[in-house]
């Protein structure tokens, strides 16, 4: 577009409808927040519908809400220095030396997880837990850097039980999840549970009787509604960040909380398991 989106947004606020104006009149006064927000949080604190916020989208020749939320990102950009800053660690700056900015990362980092945990409800997770001993098999997935958790996931958990299994390729995916019964339950991550693919996995997951647990930052995200149980984790997003490492940090430490309560919980079966894994792997070490 040739003017950035708030200076459209100004000069189209007469044109616009009076629930548009209520979008138009937080985003001005929440520019920064408004990029880390979702569209159905949007929808509840200007009290509009979703749909509302998507034709006011495409009012400004914007392809949805995520693009919007770029175009925010990007007058904030040309509005100010172009400074990268890692959650609560302290704002990179150019003239920063290579060991200042070592020491941002890690106290960004440190503050990561410890959102994480603030974050992470114990009743949520004690459910999930409920479901995962409880079932036939447990299928871990995720899409783009989000499928490396899922790997990740899988890989701890395949050592402690033969009923945990991933799939990276799309389409086998929906194989899988289109097979699935009312005794199997989808370990999925997903930092914003409102993609095409979550929400298409979801409907599958629901039609057949299979269980949900999501790992997510946003509760009331669409897929949180086909949810069994949903565990809230990572840092607020920059819209241009496409996938943070911290994003993914806090989703690996949700991983590691179910790992060792899963082990708590399983003890015998996971012992058995890591013996007979450690036994094989003993053989490929030189």
């Amino acid at each position: 577009m040739g003017k950035n989106v708030v200076a459209l947004m100004l000069q189209e606020y007469e044109n616009f409808t009076k629930s548009e104006r209520k979008i138009v009149d937080y985003v001005l006064e929440h520019q920064n927040e408004t990029q880390y927000i979702s569209i159905t949080d949007l929808s509840a604190v200007c009290e509009v519908a979703v749909s509302t916020i998507s034709v006011f989208c495409r009012k400004l020749k914007l392809a949805g809400f995520n693009d919007f939320k770029l175009e925010l990102a990007r007058a904030a950009l040309l509005a100010g220095p172009a400074l990268q800053k890692p959650a609560d660690g302290g704002e990179i700056l150019p003239e920063d030396s290579l060991h200042t900015l070592m020491s941002k990362v890690l106290h960004a980092a440190q503050d990561t997880l410890g959102n994480a945990f603030h974050m992470l409800s114990q009743s949520a997770v004690d459910h999930a837990m409920d479901l995962l001993v409880a079932a036939r098999q447990v299928v871990c997935l995720g899409q783009g850097n989000h499928s490396a958790v899922a790997l990740a996931a899988w890989a701890q958990f395949s050592t402690t039980s033969p009923k945990f299994k991933t799939i990276q390729d799309s389409h086998l995916q929906t194989v899988i999840l289109s097979t699935l019964s009312e005794e199997d339950v989808v370990l999925y991550f997903s930092y914003s549970g409102a993609t095409h693919e979550v929400l298409e996995a979801a409907e599958l997951i629901r039609g057949r009787g299979a269980r949900l647990i999501l790992i997510t930052r946003f509760l009331n995200s669409p897929a949180s509604a086909y949810a069994d149980a949903v565990l809230l984790c990572g840092p607020n997003e920059q819209p241009l960040q496409f996938g943070s490492s911290a994003a993914l940090m806090a989703q690996l430490y949700v991983v590691e909380v179910l790992l060792q309560e899963f082990v708590r919980r399983e003890r015998e079966g996971a012992e058995r398991c890591r013996q007979a894994v450690g036994k094989a792997l003993t053989q490929k070490v030189l």
